[in-house]
């Protein structure tokens, strides 16, 4: 079981992906050039990261033509849970926790090395926990539970002892192996946006993917968590740009229907279609880019000028529009689950021309 679940996960791209970042970040950590940052901003980071890993995981896999075939083998679904957990823990110790350590410098001793593992661990069962509910029998008590679940998590970034940590992790688990619903996302099961008859085709579709929601939600909390950390303005403007844009699911939702691309491409008129993604992909990077302008203006540089504020929607006009090219001449095509659409290495082409131009943003104010 635990075999066929790491197969399921682990694919050729992002085995190489991994091992890119892995070669990048101890580069990075052996020439000595690191944030000023400390093991509390290491503990957040790495409970939002593994949070937005393990969601995009979960929204990915628990589809129903795929786990239907394990609930019908003849085994008991806790042992399915536990050999899903044990992978997806190992797996974000190596490809998360890991590259968090070596890529923000920050030295750790023993004790602080086992928080933190204990707080991915701790994440990743709460997470869990929330998406069976969420996706299972969805009701007020069941609100009121990921709700408890998701403070008592995020208050073990502040209390940080580990017997809080065991306890609360032991406690969740509990609940998991305890919950015998089969968790399953069906294609059907569309969000009330999808009963619209009329309207932006890659709005609904967004909209339906529930992860986009989540994805959202994540960036907006390491965009406030970068711009409180004490780096220089410049250092923050380039990585909150860079940040903003990066949203897989809204910049692979051609490549997320491996359908769809072969009848756009049969239209007589298939450029409206490709102007209909524009327009979506257009109005979300002007909508966040004109938000990380106002947040470094409220407290960054209250001296931003028009200049910038330009500059962030030209770049959004640019970041658009090279995403549509790459959806429409490089689809992906060859994947199993949805994660390998938002994982594909071809997602940080973008963030790194963002990267660069941002460079020449700051001479314009």
């Amino acid at each position: 079981m635990l075999l066929a679940i790491f197969r399921d996960l682990v694919s050729k791209n992002r085995l190489f992906l991994f091992l890119t970042s892995l070669a990048f970040a101890l580069y990075y950590h052996l020439v000595g050039a690191k944030f000023s940052t400390s093991f509390q901003v290491l503990l957040i980071s790495t409970a939002i990261v593994t949070a937005l890993s393990t969601f995009q995981l979960l929204y990915s896999y628990f589809s129903m033509d795929r786990v239907q075939a394990y609930y019908q083998l003849p085994l008991s679904l806790n042992r399915f849970k536990g050999s899903f957990l044990t992978v997806t823990f190992l797996l974000n110790l190596l490809e998360r926790v890991l590259l968090l350590i070596l890529f923000l410098g920050v030295r750790l001793d023993l004790l602080q090395s086992f928080k933190l593992v204990l707080l991915s661990l701790l994440v990743i069962l709460s997470v869990l926990y929330v998406f069976i509910q969420f996706n299972t029998r969805p009701s007020l008590l069941g609100g009121g539970i990921i709700f408890v679940t998701t403070v008592l998590t995020v208050s073990s970034l502040w209390v940080q002892q580990v017997s809080y940590m065991i306890l609360l992790s032991a406690l969740v688990a509990v609940f998991i192996f305890k919950n015998e619903d089969l968790i399953a996302i069906s294609k059907n099961d569309q969000l009330l946006v999808s009963k619209r008859r009329s309207g932006n085709y890659f709005w609904i579709s967004l909209f339906q993917e529930r992860y986009f929601s989540i994805n959202f939600i994540f960036t907006l909390i390491f965009l406030l968590l970068i711009l409180i950390q004490d780096y220089e303005a410049p250092l923050k403007i380039i990585i909150l740009l860079t940040i903003a844009s990066v949203n897989t699911p809204l910049t692979t939702l051609i490549s997320a229907d491996k359908d769809l691309i072969d009848h756009v491409k049969s239209l007589p008129k298939s450029r409206f279609f490709y102007l209909m993604y524009y327009r979506v992909l257009l109005t979300y990077f002007l909508a966040v880019n004109l938000f990380v302008a106002l947040l470094l203006k409220m407290v960054v540089m209250p001296n931003l000028g028009i200049l910038f504020l330009l500059g962030v929607m030209i770049l959004a006009v640019v970041e658009a529009f090279l995403h549509l090219l790459i959806e429409i001449y490089f689809p992906l095509r060859k994947w199993n689950l949805k994660r390998e659409c938002w994982k594909h290495p071809r997602k940080y082409i973008v963030p790194s021309i963002v990267f660069l131009l941002s460079w020449s943003l700051l001479f314009c104010f």
